[in-house]
Order: C-alpha cells, then sequence, then structure tokens
C-alpha cells in the first residue's frame, strides 16, 4: 500500500511538471507589469511610460521603466525546462547594481520573474510582498503583449 502511495505521488509530481514544461515564453515579444500598457504602447510607443506606472521587458533589451532599468547580459537556458537564468545590471538615480534572475512561464500569456536583489530586499522588509499574499517580495508578474506587430521602442 505505502509502495502505491509513493508511486502515486512521484506520477502526480512528474506530470505536473510535464505540464509546466508545456508553456513556452515567446522571448520575441514585450512583456509588461499591467496589462492595459499593451494598448497604451501600441498607441503611444514610448509616451506610454509617461501616462502609466509599469514596466516593459524585451528579452533583448532587458527591463524598462520610467526612472529604472535592467540591461540583460546573459539568458541561460536548459533543456527540458521552460525556466530562464539571467544575469543583469540594473539602474536606479543614483544607484548600480548587478543581479540575477529566474524567469519562468506562469500562464498562457504571462511570466514571472524573480529578482534575488528584490528577494534579499523583502527579507528585510525593504520590499512589500504582493498585496494578495500569492507570491513572495522578488517576484514580478509580466504580461505578453500580442498586440504589437513590432516592438515599438528601444
Amino acid at each position: 500500500m505505502r509502495t502505491i502511495l509513493i508511486a502515486t505521488g512521484l506520477m502526480l509530481t512528474v506530470s505536473a511538471a510535464l505540464a509546466q514544461e508545456d508553456l513556452v515564453i515567446d522571448q520575441t515579444k514585450l512583456y509588461v507589469t499591467d496589462p492595459a500598457a499593451c494598448e497604451a504602447v501600441e498607441k503611444q510607443g514610448v509616451d506610454a511610460f509617461m501616462d502609466m506606472d509599469f514596466l516593459g521587458l524585451t528579452f533583448e533589451d532587458g527591463i524598462q521603466g520610467m526612472e529604472f532599468h535592467c540591461n540583460f547580459y546573459d539568458i541561460k537556458s536548459r533543456p527540458y525546462t521552460p525556466v530562464l537564468f539571467v544575469d543583469a545590471v540594473c539602474e536606479l538615480p543614483g544607484e548600480l547594481y548587478a543581479d540575477t534572475m529566474a524567469i519562468a512561464p506562469d500562464g498562457e500569456d504571462t511570466i514571472r520573474l524573480v529578482s534575488s536583489a528584490d528577494t534579499a530586499l523583502g527579507l528585510v522588509g525593504q520590499i512589500e510582498p504582493d498585496p494578495e499574499g500569492f507570491y513572495p517580495a522578488g517576484t514580478t508578474i509580466y504580461h505578453r503583449c500580442d498586440n504589437l506587430s513590432e516592438i515599438p521602442f528601444d
């Protein structure tokens, strides 16, 4: 009986992992922290940052915001997993720091980015966790903009 329970548990774990692997990150698209920003970017291009508070992520340029950006220097992947490992250098006004990030699919059109720098700040109370309590501090959800034929800003 115990062997059957262990085997069933392993099968459930493997099937959950295989289901997660079906999701793929489209590295050619723009991802934003606010889904409404997709339409704003399509209409206004880079001026959308003036009207809305959001971050944009492209795998070519990294993360961009009004007063924040992270340049991606190395994006690593492994076979049989959709998770990416990113080395980055980030800047805020007056600050420059290295960061490492894990990026994973979070749904059909969303990705979850976990920043080691932000996670460390969250552990010491400098960054608030997700207000809904679903994700720990240092985690940001990005929504894919499928409505753009090309990325309208660099």
